[in-house]
């Protein structure tokens, strides 16, 4: 795997990430891709998502691509990776390795690490619903389930419900400021308690390893995560409901 040192050597002058850059490299990968978008008109523009978000979408006629301004300065080769991966998607093929690659350098590189961290303290702080929860309080379950299962060794600065009704993600712990917010939909008389406190668990083992793991590249449930969490005395009850009662959404 080629560093982030040696992809700048390589593509001298190509760091100018301009929207006409990035329009032109839109044009020529896609249509390359696919004949599926030879004849489509394809509007590309960097976007200041908080992190290294790319999205692809057909508006009527025209493709449109969002590129996570992130990666304004990214070398050529990387903006190249970055639509191979996005064509991709929408044409349900695997990525050649060397786009994965080029995109992973990138992406795990101390500056593009250093830029997402900045702009998640700026901006990216999770909104919270402004009342304890209408069933559930997460505040004192959270106490519990540090005290039982923790040692009261899990430091967090907030835990609290969300603001947006996701059936996929269920929880989220973030890690620049140190908090747990849960989707609204568990804050209901459907949903048990023990499925609310596996999921406040869950979250807080990402506290755990995500603190054991520092900044180094990291899978987000690794082995010992998959573990420990297993471990949870409702863990199998708790997956068993959450199945049932996401997939009636």
């Amino acid at each position: 795997m080629k560093s982030m040192a040696n992809l700048k050597r390589e593509f001298p002058g190509s760091a100018d990430g301009s929207r006409m850059l990035l329009q032109t490299i839109c044009c020529a990968v896609l249509r390359d891709a696919s004949p599926l978008f030879i004849n489509a008109a394809i509007d590309a523009r960097f976007h200041p998502y908080i992190g290294l978000t790319h999205t692809i979408r057909r508006k009527g006629s025209v493709w449109v691509v969002r590129i996570s301004d992130h990666c304004r300065h990214a070398p050529r080769v990387v903006l190249e990776a970055i639509v191979t991966l996005l064509a991709c998607k929408i044409l349900r093929k695997r990525p050649r390795r060397e786009a994965r690659e080029a995109y992973e350098v990138f992406r795990k590189s101390p500056s593009v690490l250093e830029s997402l961290r900045e702009r998640r303290l700026r901006k990216g702080r999770k909104q919270f619903a402004g009342h304890p929860g209408n069933y559930y309080a997460l505040e004192p379950i959270s106490r519990d389930i540090n005290a039982r299962y923790f040692n009261n060794q899990i430091e967090i600065g907030r835990i609290g419900w969300g603001l947006r009704k996701s059936w996929k993600r269920l929880g989220h712990y973030d890690l620049v400021h140190r908090s747990i917010s849960l989707s609204p939909v568990l804050d209901s008389p459907e949903v048990p308690e023990c499925v609310v406190r596996y999921i406040v668990y869950h979250e807080m083992l990402h506290v755990l390893f995500e603190d054991v793991s520092s900044h180094r590249a990291h899978r987000h449930h690794p082995p010992e995560f998959r573990r420990t969490e297993k471990a949870y005395p409702d863990f199998a009850a708790a997956k068993r409901f959450l199945r049932e009662y996401c997939r009636k959404r």
